[in-house]
């Protein structure tokens, strides 16, 4: 078995057939053809049921496919990191954050960036966790912070984090005069602004565990995609909002909000990069002050 006849499987098994696989490789279909079926013999299993449109895989199609991304993705990592290995660590890295970490993340990478990689520069991107992937799996952007649940077909993943889930409103409300975790069965009378999209994020853990025990929220008085709109909106005193401390921990800061902990929710998240490309030294230097940002503030995420 050869990396050269892996390299053309994958390509006709993600292209559905060998005609287009042929183009994408410019070889002749003929000589395609022929390394697939010396690998079917040496194998002595059948690889793909040619269709009237194409071609699909079988079972042990599927299994080996499965082993050969692997494969050549290990190799295309070696050759990577011996190329990496003497160069300067230089160049351009793209980080994809949430909104609620953008705000305190971004300047504080930044500035070890500049104090420790002077030669590389950073471009930030900002948005929620289900563009940021597929951003990742563009190649928009080389790194990026995920919600832990997101799909990890394609992604190389890294460290996960866990960070508890609040209750935010004006500072001096009584409900913030104790510190111990509230329940929700205790807040779901109170007038809400909720940011993000249903059923992502921390909405989707609020959501979940509401249903749980039985619960709902009586009174939404405004939802919005956008965690700094619901911020001010809470500074304005027209209600609570649900989610994590670093969201408004500049308004924590200064006096103008106050935070709760809710009761068993947390929110875990996970650095993550694109598994499809290579990444360059400047990269993993960049994903490392990433990963020591973060857990400098966060617990790992060890799993239920």
């Amino acid at each position: 078995m050869e990396l050269r006849q892996l390299k053309y499987f994958a390509a006709i098994a993600r292209s559905g057939s060998f005609k287009k696989a042929s183009i994408e490789l410019r070889i002749a279909q003929p000589a395609l053809s022929r390394q697939i079926s010396m690998l079917e013999y040496e194998l002595g299993v059948k690889l793909f049921n040619r269709l009237a449109r194409g071609s699909a895989l079988t079972q042990e199609g599927r299994l080996l496919l499965e082993r050969a991304e692997e494969i050549l993705r290990m190799t295309e990592d070696v050759r990577q990191e011996l190329i990496n290995c003497g160069a300067q660590v230089a160049g351009t890295v793209s980080v994809g954050l949430m909104p609620s970490l953008a705000e305190w993340v971004g300047p504080e990478l930044f500035a070890r960036t500049r104090r420790l990689l002077p030669e590389v520069q950073l471009k930030f991107s900002e948005g929620l966790s289900p563009r940021l992937r597929v951003r990742l799996t563009e190649r928009d952007v080389d790194i990026a912070v995920l919600a832990l649940d997101a799909d990890p077909s394609y992604l190389a993943l890294g460290v996960a984090f866990s960070e508890p889930i609040s209750i935010i409103g004006t500072a001096g409300d009584p409900l913030f005069a104790e510190t111990d975790p509230v329940e929700l069965a205790d807040i779901v009378d109170l007038p809400f602004v909720l940011s993000g999209m249903t059923k992502q994020g921390i909405r989707d853990v609020v959501e979940r565990a509401l249903t749980s025990q039985g619960l709902r929220l009586k009174k939404i008085v405004a939802e919005t995609e956008s965690s700094l709109m619901a911020r001010r909106m809470v500074e304005m005193g027209l209600g609570y909002t649900i989610s994590i401390r670093s969201t408004v921990g500049s308004s924590i800061e200064t006096g103008q909000l106050a935070h709760r902990l809710i009761n068993g929710l947390r929110f875990n998240r996970i650095i993550a990069r694109s598994s499809e490309q290579a990444p360059s030294r400047a990269v993993l230097e960049v994903e490392r002050l990433l990963t020591d940002i973060l857990l400098s503030r966060y617990p790992r995420y060890r799993g239920t």
